[in-house]
């Protein structure tokens, strides 16, 4: 099985999904009462495509004949460009919960559930902005190709703390849906994503780095189809003024998805250079191919 057509999977897998998702919420969900009108059969449908390219995408990587070998920096535009880009959304998002909470202390008015909870909200403000100065620091190596958490290779656990905080905030605040499926769209997502960045700390930090990375593929393709065929399509709905009650703030929304898209292209990098075939692979290419 070919690392390379597991990611083919997983953009399938997210592509169908936002569709359906974006179907499903036009035509068949009723923003009055939170309910679906078709007994929630392609909001099911809507979940279980990206879940079903999620596990497939995992199983061939698992099963995969190649090697994932250590993270080889190379220079590359797109992943120090989409780092770039959580970077400044996940800074922007922290600035405008900032804003937010000023004009809630004096107004008393917030557009975020959980500014009243100030230990959650200032946990989740912090580590957005430190993550988001991270993603432009780690921009750097991204584009110069090299590998410049050496010095400090567990950096990236401010990575993880912001995970941590973004799946508290999905699980106390933004789980209260009557569908199943909202639920598990915003919880699970979080908690994919959480993963992913904990494998993604111990890859740039050498640590058993074989098994790291094949784990950041499993994980990381689970996060990056449920995060993208949520958040997406919830995104693409607010611009056409379709919001429902108790769904998760756009700044939010968007740092997430800007995460999720540097996952998906930092996976396409890592096959490219990271994962190659094993040596038993590659000796038994050399018998079929050496002259007698």
């Amino acid at each position: 099985m070919n690392v390379g057509n597991a990611l083919k999977v997983l953009c399938v897998g997210f592509g169908a999904g936002v569709v359906l998702r974006v179907i499903q919420m036009l035509y068949f969900f009723d923003y009055s009462t939170g309910f679906y009108t078709d007994g929630g059969v392609v909001a099911g449908c809507s979940l279980g495509l990206p879940l079903l390219a999620a596990l497939v995408s995992g199983i061939m990587c698992f099963k995969s004949r190649r090697y994932f070998g250590p993270y080889v920096p190379r220079r590359n535009v797109l992943v120090g460009g989409t780092a770039i880009f959580s970077g400044l959304v996940l800074i922007v998002s922290a600035v405008l919960q900032a804003v937010d909470y000023l004009g809630y202390l004096k107004t008393g008015i917030t557009r975020y559930d959980f500014s009243h909870q100030k230990i959650i909200h200032f946990a989740f403000l912090i580590t957005s902005l430190l993550f988001g100065a991270l993603q432009l620091y780690m921009s750097v190596g991204f584009f110069t190709g090299k590998r410049n958490l050496q010095r400090m290779p567990l950096l990236y656990l401010v990575a993880v703390a912001w995970g941590v905080a973004n799946l508290i905030l999905a699980y106390v605040f933004y789980a209260k849906s009557s569908s199943f499926v909202e639920n598990f769209f915003s919880v699970i997502s979080c908690a994919s994503m959480l993963m992913t960045l904990f494998y993604l700390c111990k890859l740039f930090a050498g640590v058993d780095e074989e098994g790291a990375a094949k784990r950041v593929f499993v994980s990381g393709g689970l996060a990056v189809v449920l995060t993208v065929t949520y958040c997406f399509s919830n995104l693409a709905l607010m611009l056409l003024g379709r919001q429902y009650t108790g769904e998760i703030p756009a700044p939010i929304q968007l740092s997430s998805l800007s995460v999720a898209l540097f996952v998906l292209t930092f996976l396409i990098n890592f096959r490219k250079y990271s994962v190659r075939r094993t040596p038993a692979e590659s000796a038994k290419d050399d018998r079929k191919f050496k002259p007698n």
